[in-house]
């Protein structure tokens, strides 16, 4: 049975990558703080780097999966490439860890176009901005957090904007808290968001929902500070159809139609259990030709790329490059078979992962 998917490819999103310097840390720092499992690992010592998947899973599901720190198997990763949920994929370059080889994660928040302390001679632009998860109570959880020895960028009462709350992880990138819908999940919560900074909204719209099957769910103008913000997710017809009827019911206040309308107000995204793609266009970056944002892939490096599962890899990146779509790598190119790279319009790594691919025989470990 095919997994659930969206679009011409069948596609999900699955992963967002994130290089860490010590996965001994970090491993842990998800688990216990926001109840992740580690879902698979694949380690390729001949390339000298190794791979962590963690996924926020539903506590009373039946389907449940997780591994221990080296447990990695053929059966993890027949749960990995078929599975319906999303992870954080820390990426460990071995030696890091000890400072043999060097190395500080650039969060993605800081640059040449921020203001204040955030301010850096570069990247010249910024690009990736967090990673979320929704919650109850954000007063609550920020507390909770603080205790256990968590630091913050923000906490909710600080700042403009109040109720929002910004943890750090141990290499330093931001994990944005977000008031979701309460008593809706027994869970503490629930992984809710990936930003990236766009430069062109429409363009990047067009690319993530034409290409690669994603929803738009909602639109968020403010134009008193000058950026709008686009959330996106991967629903399968059925699942959309199953969160409206929910949503309808949740809020009679809100709109009723048979359809959603992204530009109006709606509480999809604080309700919903998958994660969003958000996208935060700032105004008139589209017509500055030297305008570019920082991919995380050059120095300096943090965020490496969000990653979407497909039926049939060959297929999907000839149709996308006969519908325009740039490649870092195709499926064939390489040492790594059964994964492409494809880049999106402001050049961010968007990896493409072939549900019938297998790493064994070429990863170290299992």
């Amino acid at each position: 049975m095919p997994g659930l998917g969206s679009g011409p490819y069948n596609a999900r999103f699955q992963q967002t990558m994130l290089r860490v310097k010590d996965p001994a840390v970090s491993v842990p720092f998800y688990q216990q703080h926001f109840g992740m499992q580690l879902v698979h690992r694949i380690d390729f010592d001949q390339w000298k780097f190794s791979v962590f998947f963690l996924e926020r899973q539903r506590d009373n599901d039946d389907s449940q999966f997780g591994i221990e720190y080296d447990g990695a198997s053929v059966d993890s990763e027949n749960y990995f490439r078929t599975m319906d949920g999303t992870t954080i994929e820390l990426t460990w370059n071995h030696g890091t860890e000890t400072g043999e080889v060097p190395f500080e994660a650039w969060s993605g928040n800081t640059g040449a176009d921020a203001d204040g302390p955030l301010k850096r001679d570069e990247p010249a632009a910024r690009g990736f901005g967090h990673i979320a998860f929704n919650v109850d109570d954000v007063y609550a959880t920020s507390a909770a957090l603080e205790e256990a020895g968590v630091s913050f960028q923000k906490r909710p009462d600080e700042g403009k904007m109040k109720g929002l709350a910004f943890a750090l992880d141990p290499d330093g990138y931001w994990i944005e808290l977000v008031r979701r819908c309460p008593e809706v999940y027994c869970e503490p919560c629930n992984l809710s968001q990936t930003m990236l900074r766009c430069k062109d909204g429409e363009a990047s719209l067009k690319f993530y929902t034409e290409q690669l099957g994603m929803t738009l769910l909602r639109v968020l103008h403010f134009p008193q500070w000058t950026f709008s913000l686009y959330f996106l997710a991967s629903l399968t017809p059925d699942e959309m159809e199953e969160l409206w009827a929910q949503h309808k019911a949740l809020f009679p206040d809100l709109q009723q139609g048979d359809a959603l309308d992204p530009t109006q107000p709606n509480e999809m995204t604080k309700l919903m259990w998958q994660p969003c793609l958000e996208l935060t266009y700032n105004h008139g970056c589209e017509a500055d030709p030297d305008f570019h944002v920082h991919n995380g892939n050059t120095g300096p490096q943090g965020f490496g790329h969000i990653g979407f599962l497909v039926d049939n890899l060959d297929e999907t990146c000839d149709a996308m490059e006969a519908a325009g779509v740039s490649f870092k790598k195709k499926s064939s190119d390489g040492k790594m078979q059964g994964i492409a790279f494809a880049y999106d319009p402001d050049g961010y790594w968007v990896e493409l992962i072939d549900r019938k691919v297998s790493c064994a025989g070429v990863c170290s470990n299992y």
